[in-house]
């Protein structure tokens, strides 16, 4: 069984430098949707194990406490619970917590984590794990394909640049040993 991780939203969002100072009416729901989208991009279609914990509190009236964002999980904590009491249910719920990572800089999920053997991350350690990931899941480049022929223009461009090397003194032998040839 792979690595499932437990991800502490608004902490991590905190070290990223995110929520530094106040938000705008939608800037909480901007930010979550920033950070669901790195891990998504980190951890591509894989991102099944993963469930990011947000406090929820103020929530919309209706607000489902389990979402689903691209294969992640995404849980509120809604009603008096805290973020933290949600991880720390999960934690203590984890059939194999030795594969369970905890993302979370909270010295009370810590050291709940630790408790039941779990993989203990802080937010700066887990934020640089993401930017390898992030790098290694993109695709390279497309390279162009090569022509099989220059263009009329490229021909050219190339005979009006090279077109008298075939003069010069120093590349006569070249041409006349046959190592080059020139078209006509």
């Amino acid at each position: 069984m792979g690595a499932t991780y437990i991800i502490d939203g608004y902490n991590l969002l905190h070290a990223m430098g995110v929520l530094a100072g106040r938000v705008g009416p939608h800037g909480l729901e901007k930010a979550r949707g920033r950070l669901l989208g790195l891990l998504h991009g980190a951890f591509g279609e894989e991102a099944s194990p993963v469930t990011v914990v947000f406090d929820a509190a103020e929530a919309p009236p209706g607000m489902e406490a389990e979402q689903d964002y691209r294969g992640m999980g995404v849980l509120y904590a809604l009603g008096n619970q805290e973020a933290d009491d949600v991880i720390e249910r999960l934690i203590r719920q984890a059939s194999v917590p030795k594969t369970l990572h905890v993302v979370s800089d909270d010295h009370r999920i810590q050291k709940a984590a630790r408790r039941r053997a779990c993989q203990v991350r802080g937010c700066e350690e887990f934020l640089e794990w993401l930017h390898g990931q992030r790098q290694k899941n993109q695709p390279m480049a497309e390279r162009p394909e090569k022509k099989e022929r220059l263009s009329e223009d490229e021909i050219k461009r190339w005979v009006a640049e090279f077109g008298d090397v075939e003069r010069d003194p120093s590349l006569k032998k070249a041409f006349e040993s046959g190592d080059f040839e020139m078209e006509e």
